[in-house]
This record gives C-alpha cells, sequence and structure tokens, in this order.
C-alpha cells in the first residue's frame, strides 16, 4: 500500500492551492481575498499555470464535486448544470473551516487527516472512490477496516453486476453512478433530484430529450416554463410525456419528468435510468486495495481526526 501523500491526505496541488489562499489573508474567519491573486501566487511558486489551477480550486470550493469543501467561493464557481465557473477576476476566495483545518495538519499542529479516504480520487479522474465523511471517520477512531459503502456527493454509487475483474494485471470493480429519482403527484411524476456525480443536468436533459427523438416522439416548446423553454411530447413512444428542467440556484436539481397514463411508473423508472448519463459505469481500485488504505490508520495520532469529526457535525451532518 503507498502511504497517504500529505499528513492531511491532499495532493500537493490541492496544499499549494490553500497555502496561497492563506498567505494572501484568506483565513476561515477573514475576508475573501482575489481568485485571481490566488492564482497568480500559486503559478509564481509553483509554476502550474492559471489554467490549470483554476480548475483545481473550482474543485475545492463546490460540494457537488466534494463532500467537504475546503475553499469558501464568492460569486459563480459553476453549477450542477454543467456551466463553468465565472473568470477568476470575478470570484473571491478563503479557506474554509476543513480547509483552514487541512493546513494546520500540514503544519503538524494535529494529527494526520484521512481526507484522502473521504473523497478518493474519482474526481481528478483517479480509481478510489469516495465515501461519507461521518462513516469514515468513524471507521478510522474505531479501527475499523472499512467505512461502508461507497458514497458520493451527488447521485447514488452502487456495485454494477459486472461485479470484480482484472485489466492490466490489477484487479478491479465496477459500480454504477444513478441520479437520484423520486416519485411525484401519485406516481404520476418522476423527479431527478440529483444527478450522477460530476455528471451535468443538461447532459441528462439532453441526453432524455434524444432518447425521445429517437423513438419518434414529436416536440413542441411549453411557453409556460418561463426559466428555459420546455419541450412537450405529444407521442407516447417513451413512457412519459413531459419534462420540465425546474432547477436552479434556489431550488437545486429539479428535473420533472410528467409519466404517461397508464404507464407503471417502476418501467418508467427503469427506462429514465437506462439513458447515459443518468447512470454512468465507473471502474474503481478494487474493495481489498480500497479498504487496505484503512490499515494504515491503526498507529496515528488521532488528534486531527477527532477535530475533523466535531468540524463534520456542524458542516456535514449525515442525511436522513
Amino acid at each position: 500500500m503507498s502511504p497517504r501523500p500529505t499528513a492531511s491526505g491532499l495532493t500537493p496541488m490541492e496544499i499549494s492551492v490553500l497555502r496561497a489562499i492563506e498567505d494572501l489573508g484568506g483565513a476561515a474567519d477573514a475576508p475573501y481575498v482575489r481568485t485571481l491573486a490566488v492564482l497568480e501566487r500559486v503559478d509564481a511558486e509553483t509554476g502550474v499555470g492559471r489554467r490549470y489551477s483554476e480548475r483545481i480550486l473550482a474543485d475545492l470550493a463546490v460540494p457537488w464535486v466534494r463532500h467537504l469543501p475546503l475553499v469558501d467561493g464568492y460569486g459563480n464557481f459553476g453549477s450542477m448544470s454543467g456551466d463553468e465557473p465565472a473568470d477568476a477576476r470575478y470570484t473571491e476566495v478563503r479557506l474554509s473551516a476543513v480547509g483552514a483545518l487541512a493546513l494546520t495538519s500540514e503544519r503538524g499542529d494535529v494529527g494526520p487527516l484521512p481526507l484522502d479516504l473521504v473523497e478518493g480520487s474519482l474526481y481528478r479522474g483517479g480509481l478510489l472512490p469516495p465515501f461519507d465523511p461521518a462513516a469514515t471517520v468513524r471507521a478510522v477512531l474505531d479501527g475499523s477496516a472499512s467505512p461502508g459503502t461507497p458514497r458520493t456527493p451527488t447521485g447514488s454509487i452502487t456495485r454494477d453486476p459486472a461485479g470484480r475483474f482484472e485489466r492490466q494485471g490489477r484487479w478491479l470493480t465496477r459500480y454504477q453512478l444513478s441520479a437520484t429519482i423520486r416519485t411525484g403527484r401519485g406516481h404520476a411524476e418522476l423527479v431527478i433530484t440529483s444527478p450522477p456525480f460530476l455528471v451535468g443536468t443538461d447532459a441528462i436533459v439532453t441526453a432524455l430529450l434524444d432518447r425521445a427523438h429517437q423513438a419518434g416522439a414529436r416536440l413542441q416548446h411549453d411557453a409556460q416554463v418561463p426559466q428555459r423553454p420546455t419541450p412537450r411530447m405529444e407521442a407516447e413512444p417513451v413512457p412519459f410525456v413531459e419534462l420540465l428542467d425546474m432547477s436552479s440556484g434556489r431550488m437545486g436539481t429539479r428535473i420533472v419528468i410528467r409519466v404517461a397514463d397508464g404507464v407503471d411508473v417502476i418501467d418508467a423508472v427503469d427506462c429514465v435510468r437506462s439513458v447515459w448519463p443518468v447512470t454512468v459505469h465507473v471502474d474503481c481500485a478494487s474493495y481489498e486495495e480500497t479498504y487496505d488504505r484503512f490499515a494504515t490508520w491503526h498507529d496515528v495520532d488521532k488528534s486531527g481526526v477527532h477535530a475533523l469529526d466535531e468540524l463534520i457535525s456542524r458542516v456535514a451532518p449525515e442525511a436522513d
């Protein structure tokens, strides 16, 4: 098993971004600092240009990428629709409480943090899945080998029937990343309330419309919805007759799918889930490799983990 990359479990570039924010005065309880100034400082100290560090900073700031954002952003840092962040000249940042704790751990003032266990590496294209923050902390403090099943910041993650397989001499586990779909109006509606991890809601809407087109549905715009043109399906070759994207910054993700009369809701859900990217697949490290990471914590100073546990109880309460 390779050792944790840093005391906090973050990558060196992530730490460089956090240190630049702190050095410019953007502590967790301080005023925001200019994002552009942070990126320029990172470039001066690491040689990593703005194009790359800006993406890293944005990922550290948004809750649909990380369970525990390390940066508190002010301004437009993108959206779950897939919108890109505003230019760095128009946004500001400071450390979140967890980001400040990460730097405290890096300085050795508290023990190591299991942020690599919590977040995994899928968010940056790696093979390690993320886990529930509270369950991860409990597993580390209790000396457990597992925090339970993986959990993503958005949507759900479940083991794919393909299960465990070998590729290029390495054992991998295939998972399904799925949107969260709820029923409404007496099962006459399906509502997508959270997209799969790292999938934009605009991509989901486009894919569902494409499926309707391929099935021969005829579309017209619904002028009653002011947010954006909304297609209405006149024919019924698919088990839904109307699609409304009502997502917003205030309401969050809300894609309403009106089920056709006489269609069983389970059949409708199965149809929607069969559309990529409502469901996508990812290959992750094997169970053994994933859970063996917890063995490295058996004899580690737990002061940082206790501090993280206290923060999680305030900023990331477990879902009902």
